[in-house]
């Protein structure tokens, strides 16, 4: 077992690498030090081994970051911002403790009253598909164009769900988007209704907390490439 100098020297020298094999292994590297969190560590210490595993999450493949966020997710003291980024990755079941998570957490975001005039949505499920319903859906919400392909290929209709509560759209536009969106035209009826019924299934302030994170992570990642562009 390496001593906190040799482990910590092996996480510098893996941070230096930009390859996916050296991403991927600082992924796991970092992982098993928040899983086995030593006891003679601080735990202020963990903040920013858990903010390097975000940003290293972000250029994995999706089957990486799925084995990192099964082990992560069964442990109360991964942070819940950590939990967030895997948030697309995991199975609903999963995905409700998050939300409840980000509902609960002193970061959530204040409820907001109102509606929003969210026709232009249906107007666009109805006419457009692939990468210009994503742009579209993306633009509506304040999120990148590959979070809203994520959010509307999720068959479950759970990220769909959350979306839609967090941007305090309608339910029956909700229900609307999910039948139009469905990834399957042939569905059965119990994939149908359990995809209707997702909407009612999502609290409300995991929603807001949930999207706000989504909208964050897509300003950040803006002003990073922006930055790098001017560099």
């Amino acid at each position: 077992m390496p001593d906190a100098r040799e482990r910590l020297e092996r996480l510098i020298e893996l941070a230096g690498e930009s390859t996916p094999e050296k991403q991927r292994a600082l992924a796991f590297e970092l992982c098993d030090l928040l899983v086995d969190w030593p006891g003679r560590y601080p735990v202020a210490m963990r903040e920013p081994f858990e903010a390097l595993l975000e940003k290293v999450l972000r250029r994995l493949d999706g089957a990486t970051r799925r084995m990192i966020a099964a082990r992560l997710a069964t442990h109360p003291e991964t942070a819940v911002t950590l939990l967030n980024q895997f948030y697309l990755d995991m199975p609903v079941e999963v995905r409700t403790g998050i939300l409840a998570r980000n509902a609960n957490s002193t970061d959530a975001v204040p409820e907001e009253t109102g509606s929003v005039d969210d026709r232009p949505l249906i107007d666009a499920a109805r006419h457009a598909r692939g990468s210009e319903l994503a742009a579209a859906f993306a633009q509506f919400l304040g999120v990148s164009a590959s979070t809203a392909r994520r959010i509307l290929d999720d068959s479950s209709g759970n990220a769909l769900a959350v979306a839609c509560k967090g941007a305090r759209i309608r339910r029956a536009t909700f229900s609307a988007l999910a039948l139009l969106t469905l990834p399957d035209v042939r569905a059965n009826p119990s994939v149908r209704y359990l995809r209707l019924s997702a909407f009612d299934e999502i609290p409300q302030s995991g929603a807001d907390t949930m999207l706000d994170f989504w909208r964050r992570t897509h300003q950040n990642d803006a002003s990073f490439e922006a930055d790098e562009q001017a560099a």
